[in-house]
């Protein structure tokens, strides 16, 4: 929702610019203090009071509190700004008194009304019998594509289990998890095995005496009377009866917890059915859990012709056209239902058709895209106050689009919408925001990454517009679309432009335009997203919090590619993310100014390569040199990791290093500096590697790295280690990932692993090393789930113990030898047949000159080679 988020992203930016070293002093804190208290208050009352899709006055005040929380914000920013600009740390707020009174009067306003709302609420909730009507279930339910579902499903039902079993059904609003519950509580097969089958809907605003009202009416029993009064007479109706419930829309454990007391355990095999969209509340409540995936292109198109066309078949013209009105509905089966319902009764011309689709493609408010959002509002409006901001964001990425985690997790903390817990950090909190998000359906895992946390994530084209209608109702997100360099505009509003009505543009992404003029534009900026530009006006936007851009050539860039940053980029102030991309093949080293280290706020800072001076010497300023809050730093070319820098960057959790004794700022002393990653013990991810060509004495490294025990995932590139030096690695206690590419191995090339290490590893590759033998057995990696090899001439063979690892889930090499893609073939058939099952996936990439080989030897030693893939 808009107002929590611009309060929460008032009240951070306060406690910034207090806490700010060089900006403290340009608040006064008497000034200052009304505003914050204020703040503070109102957060509490939206966190607590989380209206979602409730009366048009609960709306009207959340609109409020946005623009005075927006309001607030612009005065106070625009003061920094101008200071900044001027050169000035001017203690007071004297250049906009009038504008800081009416704010604090307008909350004022505000709060008051937020009091009588809230009298009112509760005076509301005491009259109100929050009754509903009882859920007809009688009739034909159309289902197509759960059969294999509602298969399993009776057989859980009917099972020989004699205790009392529960079971999920899980999945986004609209995928069809009523349906399917419908259609077991409505099977012959069910009617015979269960003396009692009840069904209730529970939905958000529950209540336990009408759920328990619904269940006994169903037995035709009297169903008035408190919970207790009511939930003795279902546990006397259903003792010693084999009995099936089902509760439909469930969304919380709390209302599981009220109602299971009362569902006798009576040793008979009776059953409790939930029907949920909240993944985690499933598990936490479910013996068993049922997930309802979107229906592929096969059933998407039977479930349309049954509701287009009934008993008929689709008319030949009117295939293609209805095929792509299918794709559209992107496997949900709400949408499909109420497409088809709707073209039932329609003109069957191909033109008629071919508007439908259009009308699909292009307009978000489209009837039949209306009735699906409707059905889906409750997913955004049970969604508690912090998630809200969070996921409405999504909708801001383009249909289709692969929504990266890392990227969306620091835009959400340059946005201000994480809360604080004061534990850990924003990244983690976020984390926790995106999981629950996955967790509620609302959000599904794109890709995963080696050691199985997300990578990208995805949303449903519904939920999508879901998102896109909610934020224009709340003014929160306004798309500007426009083709510019092929790209679509997206402007993420704060509020809309005192006196003009205009929106203001708080964040541009995927703007393809000229930097220098829009920060001309727009001072307040916060986010500035894959902009086409050079350095000059970078720093105008001292606002800024993300800043991603792809450079263009300029008089900064020398010869040789290099291009430096001016020292006034230290005036962007409260700049947490830096992202420089490259432009086509150009990969520039960006040379950042000693200024740097005091750009406290800075959390990630992504190049190619970007070039880090030592840090200044102290000058009685120690305190500005702490870049605590940096997390990720990439890729820092001979960087001189000294105890100075360690202490400067504590809590980095992302490195990349490389070194060339040929670049700028290469000293004999570089390397050895290695010796203090120890000293950070946050870090969890490293990548190092050793460009060029180097005296061996210069690249042993065993001799100089030690590693902090933190480590989770570490890269390795062209560095001299013997196979024995792994030992150092493997004792990692924390090590899930390890690449291993080019090493530099002089005393053979032969590995052979030791007991007890590894013991965390489950993604392992290794790339371009001249390894011959590997003496590997499964206990030598007990849980490693992910294998691949790369460009591994020399290997005779993956050893055949390696197959026994339990989690072992996927073998790839990319162009190894021929007996290494044979003894691959020989660990899957050794699998199949032990073991019987299938999951283990075996993925061959090799030349063709080597194919012809692959497949004599494959046939002379009889092997099938079906269940791999080649390519």
């Amino acid at each position: 929702m808009a107002a929590y988020a611009a309060l929460l992203s008032l009240v951070n930016n306060i406690h910034q610019i207090i806490n700010h070293p060089r900006l403290s002093s340009s608040l006064d804190k008497k000034e200052i203090q009304p505003l914050l208290e204020k703040a503070d208050f109102l957060l509490d009352f939206v966190e607590k009071n989380n209206y979602g899709g409730g009366s048009k006055e609960a709306e009207h005040l959340e609109r409020q509190i946005a623009f005075a929380a927006h309001a607030a914000e612009d005065v106070i920013e625009s003061h920094i700004v101008d200071q900044i600009h001027a050169g000035t740390n001017q203690a007071s707020l004297e250049c906009s008194p009038d504008l800081l009174q009416q704010i604090i009067e307008d909350m004022d306003a505000v709060m008051e009304r937020a009091n009588e709302l809230k009298e009112k609420d509760v005076v509301g909730e005491k009259q109100s019998t929050h009754s509903r009507p009882v859920m007809e279930i009688s009739g034909e339910t159309v289902m197509v594509g759960f059969d294999e579902e509602l298969t399993q499903l009776l057989d859980e039902l009917t099972s020989h289990r004699s205790s009392r079993y529960t079971i999920s059904i899980i999945g986004m609003g609209g995928m069809g998890k009523t349906t399917l519950a419908k259609n077991v509580h409505q099977n012959l097969l069910i009617m015979q095995h269960f003396d009692i089958r009840a069904w209730a809907t529970v939905s958000q605003q529950h209540n336990v005496e009408d759920i328990l009202s619904q269940l006994l009416s169903g037995q035709g029993k009297p169903s008035h009377g408190t919970v207790d009064e009511l939930g003795e007479k279902l546990h006397k109706t259903l003792t010693g009866r084999r009995y099936l419930m089902i509760l439909d829309d469930i969304w919380s454990v709390d209302v599981w917890d009220k109602v299971r007391r009362f569902f006798p355990d009576n040793g008979n095999g009776s059953r409790v059915v939930l029907t949920t969209r909240l993944s985690n509340m499933a598990i936490d409540c479910c013996s068993s859990c049922f997930w309802i995936n979107p229906l592929d292109e096969d059933k998407s198109w039977r479930l349309f012709c049954k509701k287009a066309f009934q008993q008929e078949d689709c008319p030949p013209q009117l295939e293609e056209v209805g095929r792509e009105i299918v794709e559209l509905c992107k496997g949900l089966p709400l949408s499909i239902v109420v497409i088809g319902g709707r073209l039932l009764k329609s003109p069957r011309t191909v033109g008629y058709w071919r508007n439908v689709a259009k009308d699909i493609k292009s307009i978000p408010n489209s009837k039949e895209k209306q009735e699906s959002i409707d059905v889906l509002f409750s997913s955004y409006s049970h969604l508690p106050a912090h998630l809200k901001p969070c996921f409405l964001y999504m909708g801001v990425y383009g249909r289709g689009f692969a929504i990266r985690v890392s990227k969306i997790i620091k835009l959400w903390v340059a946005e201000g919408f994480i809360k604080s817990d004061g534990a850990r950090v924003l990244e983690e909190i976020a984390e926790d925001y995106l999981k629950d998000l996955n967790d509620r359906n609302l959000i599904s895992v794109g890709t995963r990454r080696g050691n199985g946390k997300m990578k990208s994530c995805d949303i449903h084209d519904l939920l999508r517009d879901l998102c896109l209608k909610v934020s224009e109702q709340q003014e929160f997100v306004y798309l500007a679309k426009g083709e510019i360099r092929g790209t679509e505009r997206r402007l993420i509003l704060g509020n809309s432009m005192p006196g003009t009505g205009l929106p203001l543009a708080r964040s541009i992404l995927t703007f393809g335009a000229d930097l220098q003029q829009v920060l001309y534009n727009c001072r307040l900026m916060r986010v500035l997203d894959e902009y086409w530009s050079s350095s000059e006006g970078l720093c105008r936007g001292v606002n800024l919090r993300y800043l991603a851009y792809k450079h263009q050539s300029s008089s900064r860039w020398g010869d040789q590619g290099v291009l430096e940053l001016p020292s006034s980029v230290s005036l962007i102030w409260n700049l947490q993310t830096l992202i420089v991309r490259k432009e086509y093949l150009s990969s520039p080293i960006v040379v950042a100014p000693t200024e740097i280290w005091t750009m406290r706020q800075l959390r990630h800072v992504e190049c190619r390569y970007i070039y880090l001076p030592d840090p200044p010497p102290s000058d009685g300023e120690e305190n500005l040199l702490n870049l605590e809050n940096l997390q990720t730093l990439e890729t820092a070319p001979n960087l001189r990791l000294s105890e100075e820098v360690c202490k400067i960057i504590p809590n980095i959790k992302k490195l990349h290093l490389a070194y060339d004794h040929t670049w700028r700022g290469y000293d004999d002393g570089l390397l050895q500096c290695l010796c203090n990653l120890n000293r950070l013990h946050k870090l969890e991810s490293l990548r190092l590697v050793m460009l060029g060509e180097w005296p061996v004495s210069d690249t042993k490294l065993n001799k100089i790295l030690t590693f902090p025990h933190s480590l989770n995932k570490l890269c390795l590139s062209q560095c001299q280690l013997d196979w024995e030096d792994l030992t150092m690695i493997g004792s990692l206690p924390q090590l899930e990932v390890l690449n291993l590419v080019s090493l530099s191995v002089k005393d053979g090339e032969e590995w052979s692993p030791i007991d007890g290490q590894f013991l965390r590893l489950k993604f392992l590759k290794i790339d371009s090393c001249d390894l011959a033998c590997w003496n590997a057995e499964s206990c030598h990696f007990p849980i490693l789930e992910k294998l691949v090899l790369c460009n591994l001439l020399k290997l005779e063979e993956i050893p055949r113990d390696i197959g026994e690892i339990p989690t072992l889930k996927l073998i790839r090499l990319y162009f190894c030898s021929v007996s290494v893609a044979i003894s691959a073939v020989k660990i899957k058939e050794d699998q199949l047949e032990t073991q019987g099952d299938d999951d283990l996936q075996i993925q061959v990439r090799m030349r063709h000159y080597d194919l012809k080989s692959f497949r004599e030897m494959v046939e002379t030693e009889e092997l099938t080679i079906n269940n791999i893939q080649l390519e």
